[in-house]
């Protein structure tokens, strides 16, 4: 069946290659979401949101009384595993059983600090660089206000009016950090099965007014280098060149292993990343100077130490390598303000006023999930056009004459 066939009949038989292709929910549709219908399995539907977000559902009646039950979302749950308990749920409603009350009923004596130390953080320390700190926010933040309440119990107006208790003597940026883990734990507890809905979805992300973007010049990117290169700490001093070589993450360079840096037949290195902060894998590609912080950071290799940029505790790697930092930081004469995370953004800035990457190219190679991330480097690509543009006066000016 073709993709507009599928699309006009709204039933088919499911595979990947159409439920992948199907598009969002238009937006001058009446209704908010679009059902499709699975040939194969009676019940199984997949509802496809404006935002273009999928989810498995299954319908039934039972006792004269229609109902539904969630699934979980697409592709998270596959169609075989759909399958396989909308099926599951057709033997307990042969067998008198309501699928969903059994489902709430196991859901209620599960708390929302239970689903936190239960189910998102040993996911979360598998996936997440930022899974301490997850950690410790949900301590001090959420646990007070929700630790004993059942997860099924929070809305969306007990969300928004953490946040904007929140909000009170914290910074916007702060508190738009603490919205995203709790929506991302209410996704996956969608996605898991603990809640047929998203309570946070509707939620709005804060403007942030205190965005700081610190970027060295050619001068002070010199004297850094030179710093670092004087630095008794080899191991730091090389993590941070490597930051501001690379435009990595600085939890990404700590935790990189020697087993994830690869060299083809070109002679091209990459670095691969097995968990980014965005819980996803990425590779990096080396430049000839990062390549030579690798080739440096060789003579520190220690036995039975994975780590590249290995610790003096045995097996581990180095820690946020923040004293080393004061000092070159100190030893460039760059001003106090100026943070190891800005090494990244000055890599970005690099790339741009080299007059040779787009946004494109920064999204890329800093790792970004959304091209809307890498917006706010879009002023210094403005910055390098008003030169380029400015030639054109020298074309014209002497054309004219």
């Amino acid at each position: 069946m073709s993709e507009v066939a599928v699309m006009k009949s709204k039933k088919f038989k499911f595979n990947k290659r159409q439920l992948d292709s199907l598009p969002p929910t238009p937006s001058t549709s009446r209704s908010k979401e679009t059902e499709y219908t699975d040939e194969l399995c009676s019940g199984l539907k997949l509802i496809v949101n404006r935002q273009g977000r999928k989810r498995f559902l299954f319908r039934y009646t039972l006792h004269g009384t229609k109902k539904s039950v969630q699934l979980g979302e697409y592709p998270a749950i596959d169609i075989n595993t759909a399958r396989q308990i909308a099926n599951d749920h057709k033997r307990e409603i042969a067998l008198g059983n309501d699928p969903k009350a059994m489902r709430d009923e196991k859901r209620n004596v599960l708390t929302f600090k239970e689903f936190a130390e239960q189910h998102y953080l040993p996911y979360a320390m598998m996936n997440k660089l930022t899974a301490k700190s997850d950690e410790g926010n949900l301590r001090l933040h959420f646990f007070p206000k929700w630790g004993k309440k059942p997860l099924t119990d929070i809305g969306q107006q007990d969300i928004q009016k953490l946040l904007d208790g929140l909000l009170e003597g914290r910074k916007p940026a702060t508190v738009n950090r603490l919205r995203s883990l709790i929506l991302r734990m209410f996704r996956l507890a969608m996605e898991w099965g603990f809640v047929d809905k998203h309570p946070g979805q509707y939620i709005r992300k804060l403007k942030e007014n205190n965005v700081r973007q610190f970027f060295l010049n050619r001068q002070e990117v010199a004297n850094f280098i030179k710093a670092c290169n004087e630095e008794p700490n080899r191991t730091q001093a090389n993590a941070l060149k490597f930051a501001l070589l690379t435009g990595m993450r600085i939890g990404e360079i700590t935790s990189s292993k020697w087993e994830c840096l690869t060299v083809d037949d070109d002679g091209n290195w990459s670095l691969f990343l097995p968990h980014t902060k965005s819980g996803l894998s990425r590779t990096v590609l080396l430049n000839d100077l990062a390549k030579e912080v690798m080739k440096d950071q060789r003579r520190f290799q220690k036995l039975k130490n994975p780590y590249i940029f290995a610790g003096d505790a045995e097996g581990r790697p180095i820690a946020h390598p923040k004293k080393a930092f004061a000092r070159i930081r100190k030893a460039a004469g760059i001003k106090d303000t100026f943070r190891i995370h800005d090494l990244r953004h000055s890599f970005a800035s690099i790339l741009i006023n080299s007059g040779n990457a787009t946004l494109y190219d920064v999204q890329h190679l800093l790792g970004h999930q959304s091209p809307q991330t890498s917006t706010r480097y879009a002023h210094l690509a403005s910055s390098r056009l008003r030169e380029v543009s400015a030639n054109v006066v020298e074309l014209v000016g002497g054309s004219s004459n």
